[in-house]
């Protein structure tokens, strides 16, 4: 074995020591086999229960959102005679809101009127408005309801009208005097159907024979795979026989905060032993029960110890041909492609018929063009008025994004040993570039620069926000860490779909180490002073604002003397000349090249000058960011 070459020795030692890891977990699994098992079906009791109660959740945050929305805005859409129609657009726009009524006290006057229902039946929504509505929708749920003063949900019941099972949401309308007291003048009921629920419920399935079932927080089963039970029996009626005496009954689950397992015999399993799991629904105090047999937990394991081995000697050799590889050649990353989106607009105009009768004719072309005259002066000077507003909002915005920006230089005046210089040039009055430079701690100098998609104000707001959030979260001088966490705010305060393209890099100023994220954003450059150009080409992740659960890594450089760090947006590569031909990268590469041993400020105006040049008399289409950062120890 001495005598034979390294790989060889390190192939045969690597799949020796894989295969060695290989028996003991084969033994391993044979000697915790049931324990394996039972965990695996516990977490995949856990995963789809967690799932069913998310759809829960969603149904019941958005019913109840439903609900605060129509008791905020009811009184106003209610003067405006509007109310009828903004709940049933809300009926109409959720197809698991199965009715919304609105009662309000007559004592609001000027009001049309003062009840409002709009009800699903079959296709189509039914609406009903009055002094006083009387439908079959009143049961003793919303009537014990209508006697609290707090927003809250009934028990599920049975409605009468659609023959499905609901719960109802109630929340006060409440009104302010000019006093400034408040006062409740209603109520409104959005009742919320289990339907769609029950369906997702039922269809749960826990192992080969498990099964799911939800009870409300009194005990009543809201859904269970004997239907004759939903509504119509709690766990209280259940026999202390399912659970052996072992935990009394499931009023533990009723009254506990958090999810748990404990073990029962139910009754649809002929009293054999099961496991239970269950977790509560924190918003409306239900519970999600999934239950499993405790025989599917023995049952033979041949053809999963059959399948672990095939896997293991198949994993054994891609192991030992891969190990070679990799000892015998190297693996190099390839780079990422960008797409660009258009947009369009249509006009339409107006038409106007005219009587055979000449004298009409002439008379009534005069006043017609006489009254679109009128109508076109006084629509120009409105337009005008407008787009001046429009161009004052975004010449204010403008200023706002400028004060985020910092373009005042030299950046560092107090220091010689690192200059950065940079410029921002927007396609429009504002920009959704960004770059920024701060230190994070006395030896660490954070560098961002990124582009937001989209144009316009809302890009801008948007990069604005994604500035202060990266700065926020730049607490320690790690990378990707900052990258991850700027995400996750990102993603939970992103109501309009935006993303963020960021290159993100932490600098130590004493060991020259630039430690880098690039989320999906162009490569930056490190241009040597004897022209040398290399390009930071590993990426590491997709834009920011999209999964808010993405992890980010990051990757290293050592910076010499005199090293120039470039970063820039694809709004310098993607500019058009006249012919409508990008800049490119290729051309840019080479400028920087011929652009070796200059200091940052006069390195950016250079890039600046050919960019003008090269762009000519076209309009520039995106926005345009380069940041030049130079490193003298």
């Amino acid at each position: 074995m001495l005598n034979k070459s390294i790989a060889y020795q390190l192939s045969v030692y690597i799949s020796l020591s894989v295969i060695g890891v290989f028996i003991a977990f084969i033994g391993i699994f044979f000697l915790f086999n049931q324990t394996l098992i039972k965990e695996s079906v516990t977490n995949k009791a856990i995963t789809q229960s967690s799932e069913v109660n998310g759809s829960v959740r969603r149904h019941v945050l958005t019913t109840s959102e439903i609900a605060g929305n129509v008791a905020d805005q009811i009184i106003f859409y209610s003067q405006q005679d509007h109310a009828d129609f903004f709940i049933k657009s809300l009926v109409d726009k959720y197809s698991f809101i199965n009715a919304i009524y609105v009662q309000i006290d007559s004592s609001v006057i000027n009001l049309p009127d003062w009840y409002y229902l709009a009800l699903q039946e079959e296709d189509s929504t039914v609406l009903f408005r009055g002094e006083q509505i009387n439908t079959p929708t009143a049961h003793k749920e919303i009537g014990q309801l209508s006697t609290q003063n707090t927003a809250g949900w009934s028990e599920p019941y049975l409605c009468e009208r659609s023959n499905v099972v609901v719960a109802t949401y109630n929340t006060p309308i409440g009104i302010t005097d000019e006093s400034g007291l408040k006062s409740q003048v209603g109520k409104v009921y959005c009742e919320l159907s289990l339907d769609d629920l029950n369906e997702e419920v039922n269809g749960l399935k826990i192992g080969q024979g498990g099964f799911a079932y939800l009870l409300s927080k009194q005990g009543v089963y809201i859904t269970h795979p004997n239907e004759e039970w939903i509504l119509n029996k709690s766990i209280y009626e259940i026999s202390n026989k399912v659970y052996n005496g072992e935990y009394g009954s499931l009023e533990s689950i009723l009254k506990s905060e958090k999810a748990g397992t404990l073990i029962s015999y139910p009754e649809l399993f002929n009293y054999e032993k099961a496991l239970v799991y269950y977790t509560p629904v924190e918003q409306c105090g239900w519970i999600l029960v999934s239950v499993l047999p405790y025989k599917e937990l023995f049952e033979p394991l041949y053809l999963p110890v059959l399948q672990m081995l095939f896997f293991s000697v198949l994993g054994i050799l891609v192991i030992y041909l891969v190990v070679t590889y990799i000892i015998n050649r190297q693996i190099q990353p390839l780079s990422l492609v960008t797409k660009q989106l258009k947009r369009f607009s249509n006009l339409a105009g107006a038409y106007k018929n005219i009587t055979e009768n000449e004298v009409i004719q002439v008379t009534e072309s005069l006043n017609f063009m006489k009254s679109w005259y009128e109508k076109y002066l006084q629509t120009q000077t409105e337009e005008d008025r407008k787009k001046q507003q429009r161009q004052e909002d975004i010449q204010q915005a403008s200023e706002i994004q400028q004060s985020f920006i910092k373009m005042n230089f030299p950046a560092f005046p107090n220091r010689s040993d690192i200059d950065l210089y940079a410029t921002y040039v927007p396609a429009r009055g504002v920009s959704g570039d960004l770059f920024d430079y701060f230190f994070i701690d006395d030896e660490n100098l954070g560098l961002t620069i990124g582009d937001v998609s989209g144009k316009g104000v809302p890009a801008a707001f948007f990069m604005s926000i994604a500035q202060t959030t990266i700065k926020i979260n730049a607490l320690k001088p790690d990378a990707g860490l900052i990258v991850r966490k700027a995400n996750e705010v990102l993603c939970t305060t992103n109501q309009h779909q935006f993303f963020l393209t960021l290159f993100l890099g932490v600098f130590n100023i004493k060991t020259g180490v630039l430690e880098y994220c690039n989320a999906a954003h162009t490569p930056g450059y490190i241009l040597k002073p004897n022209g040398e150009l290399i390009e930071l080409d590993q990426s590491h992740g997709l834009p920011l604002g999209l999964y808010q659960d993405k992890k980010y890594n990051s990757a290293q450089i050592k910076l010499d003397n005199n090293d120039s760090l470039i970063l820039y947006t694809d709004g310098v590569t993607e500019l058009q000349n006249e012919d409508n031909v990008h800049y490119g990268k290729d051309q840019f590469e080479e400028n920087l090249r011929s652009l070796a041993g200059y200091q940052p400020n006069e390195l950016v105006k250079r890039i600046e000058k050919s960019l003008e040049i090269y762009r000519g008399k076209s309009k520039q289409s995106d926005d345009i960011a380069i940041l030049v950062f130079n490193y003298k120890p």
